[in-house]
């Protein structure tokens, strides 16, 4: 299988920066899950990060206000050099860096949030483990493929996909010292979105 991690992946490059996620804006997961992650970040110290793909849609349409009005201190990781390049040009206010889930610091911001991004991960190890160790008190992560009985993998619309086993991914959960203090599940775009606390 072909993954992000692969040299020969170039999906998130191959995209138009100025439609990619278009269609998603409007998801009624985007504006719980922005709702809860600024809320966290405001009842800390202010510091958000984002880990895309596409971040800024959300920025655009949620974060950016919360920016302005001094709620939040955001920035996003962006593994697609080309999207990247597009968001600097795009939102120069906000602090967009060309890097992956593997170049996550510990500790790197009171809330980690992160959307669609675990199941284009070759594996749930280290993705999971890393993603929750940057945050320092709080992780929004939303799902297009909850975790379900069994883990399994393919390759939709070109894009590898992944499927974890909800029993590891809860029991990864648990070992990191995290546990879902709410949810929410949407059926329409088949998104759950959890909120993480230690």
């Amino acid at each position: 299988m072909t993954t992000q991690t692969d040299p020969n992946f170039r999906y998130w490059d191959s995209v138009d920066p100025e439609t990619f996620l278009d269609h998603d804006w409007q998801n009624p997961s985007r504006a719980w899950a922005t709702e809860h992650a600024i809320a966290a970040a405001a009842q800390g110290d202010g510091t958000l990060l984002e880990v895309g793909p596409g971040p800024g849609v959300d920025y655009d349409r949620h974060f950016r206000a919360a920016v302005q009005a001094d709620r939040i201190r955001y920035k996003a990781y962006e593994g697609s050099e080309n999207l990247c390049n597009a968001l600097r040009l795009r939102f120069p206010e906000s602090s967009w860096h060309w890097a992956k889930i593997s170049d996550l610091e510990p500790g790197i911001a009171d809330v980690v949030y992160a959307r669609h991004v675990l199941e284009h991960q070759p594996a749930l190890e280290p993705a999971l483990g890393l993603l929750l160790a940057a945050a320092r008190k709080t992780v929004v992560l939303t799902w297009y493929r909850p975790p379900g009985p069994s883990a399994f993998g393919e390759i939709w619309e070109g894009v590898p996909c992944q499927t974890y086993a909800r029993p590891e991914v809860m029991a990864r959960l648990a070992a990191a010292g995290f546990q879902i203090v709410d949810h929410q599940s949407f059926p329409t775009s088949g998104d759950e979105t959890w909120v993480l606390q230690r």
